[in-house]
């Protein structure tokens, strides 16, 4: 899957991004990988983090649980565009990076 820069500038878009890029093939509970899932509101301060409740286990959950941008203040985007930017740096300028 290619990822394009301008996706992850807009929150909504960044989130999508991540939920294609975490689950190909639908969302998953974390604890028990069930697909029997449903949505459960958004997020109070990033509304474009969506919340979910597992069916089988009655674990919930949002788009960020368990990776490793859970529990940080900072917006997804801003952890993002700090990842991306630093692999640019690494990509095209190696001999500099040590």
């Amino acid at each position: 899957m290619q990822v394009n820069i301008k996706n992850l500038i807009d929150d909504v878009q960044c989130y999508q991004t991540v939920r294609e890029l975490r689950w190909p093939d639908g969302v998953q509970c974390p604890s028990c990988e069930s697909t029997h899932v449903i949505k459960r509101g958004c997020d109070d301060t990033e509304p474009a983090r969506q919340r979910y409740e597992c069916h089988d286990c009655d674990t919930r959950f949002d788009d960020l649980t368990d990776t490793i941008f859970a529990g940080h203040h900072q917006p997804l985007k801003v952890w993002i565009l700090c990842l991306y930017s630093t692999v640019v740096i690494c990509i095209w300028q190696p001999q500099r990076v040590r």
